[in-house]
């Protein structure tokens, strides 16, 4: 096939996981032989503010007109030169008009649109998923929600590509475990649970160590961002308007409440914590083949903000760890059990105590991590490379009659 993709939120890497979803997508769908076209035009400005679902201002719609039209002039200009087999994008509301599918439809092109923060996030893709031929969701209980939005969903769960995530030869393992992600929802509870058992545990990633000014450059000059503590008085500040404004006064004050008595637990988890942060790991393949067991957490707020019930589901790293040969440790959910064998695979948790358990007895028991190890490594590249996603995809929205063998 020929493959229109626009799944880049910016053209500096360093921005809005401007590198993440082409570098997963895009070499999975060349193995399979397909022709990529890529978008040249930059999502960056609309991305800025894609954490709205609606109520754009009119600056906002004028720039997603903007990158709209332009988006849709690169599709009628490789279509001309070549007919186009799928527009691939991942799109929230704020990047794309969704009126604007209708004119790519209008070529005849069939549209996918990519979004993986479906469990707590929909309302922010719900207007594009409405529109766009098939809306490709990972979490699989997300579909009910796709279809309230008029959407027409197809459940295919995320990968690791084997060439990204890959075992280290020669790997010495620490008899520690070992945390890779930023500070988020209830993690730095789980953690600290193991440190007060005395589980030796090291963690990597932003916001465990105090705030950090980032710096970098694009085409509209020096961007500079401070990102504000976790439980600090600026992040708190943040979230006392955000809760007025969604949830009215009384509600909006009752779980500011909640959020404050969460704020002053998580200030008093920073300092216990702090000795067991290493700074942001810059080889995630590298850092986890040093230690004997890592860990993840599957907790994520109900509606993208603190206060709301945590929900677990599966998430990218239940998937790039296992491809890296790692003796793992995730937070249990049905459906991770549909594509590993827990117990012999991978290895999942529901309680603090269970987390300390096992992470205590695979500290100790080198040979069965080891098992663990070779086995989950073995399941991930004949099952769980974004190759087989892909097929998988093709597959389910029946686009497959176009597609190569590979």
């Amino acid at each position: 096939m020929r493959i229109f993709s626009a799944v880049r939120h910016s053209s500096d890497p360093r921005f809005y996981y401007g590198g993440l979803w082409t570098a997963n997508f895009c070499p999975a769908l060349r193995q399979l032989n397909h022709e990529l076209v890529e978008s040249k035009v930059d999502l960056l400005p609309a991305s800025r503010f894609m954490h709205i679902a609606n109520k754009f201002s009119k600056d906002a719609l004028e720039t997603r007109a903007y990158i709209t039209q332009s988006i849709i002039e690169e599709v009628r200009k490789a279509n001309k030169e070549r007919p186009l087999d799928l527009f691939l994008s991942y799109f929230y509301n704020s990047h794309f008009d969704p009126l604007g599918f209708d004119e790519i439809h209008s070529l005849g092109i069939p549209t996918v649109n990519f979004y993986c923060n479906s469990l707590y996030q929909i309302e922010l893709v719900a207007a594009i998923a409405s529109r766009v031929r098939f809306s490709w969701h990972p979490e699989k209980e997300a579909r009910s929600l796709y279809l309230e939005a008029g959407a027409n969903p197809v459940w295919v769960q995320m990968a690791a590509d084997p060439h990204l995530y890959h075992p280290i030869p020669d790997a010495v393992r620490q008899a520690k475990a070992c945390f890779v992600g930023q500070r988020y929802c209830d993690r730095d509870r789980w953690l600290a649970h193991l440190a007060h058992r005395s589980i030796p545990v090291d963690i990597y990633g932003s916001g465990w160590l105090p705030h950090q000014v980032e710096t970098a450059t694009n085409g509209d000059g020096e961007h500079t961002r401070t990102t504000p503590r976790p439980g600090g008085m600026r992040a708190y500040l943040h979230e006392v308007e955000a809760n007025v404004i969604g949830d009215g006064l009384l509600a909006g004050s009752l779980r500011t409440f909640r959020q404050y008595l969460y704020a002053q637990q998580t200030r008093r988890l920073r300092s216990e914590l702090r000795p067991h942060a290493k700074g942001c790991a810059g080889s995630v393949p590298e850092v986890i083949s040093q230690y004997e067991v890592v860990l993840n957490f599957s907790n994520v707020w109900s509606d993208g903000r603190s206060g709301s019930r945590l929900i677990p589901h599966v998430r990218l790293r239940d998937f790039e760890a296992p491809m890296c040969r790692t003796c793992y440790l995730t937070g249990h959910t049905e459906e991770i059990t549909e594509f590993f064998e827990v117990g012999k695979e991978i290895e999942t948790y529901e309680t603090r105590d269970e987390l300390v358990d096992k992470t205590q007895y695979y500290l100790k028991h080198p040979a069965d991590a080891e098992r663990l190890r070779s086995a989950g490594h073995a399941r991930a590249l004949s099952e769980h490379t974004w190759k087989h996603r892909f097929q998988e995809l093709f597959v389910k929205t029946n686009l497959q009659r176009k597609s190569c063998s590979a």
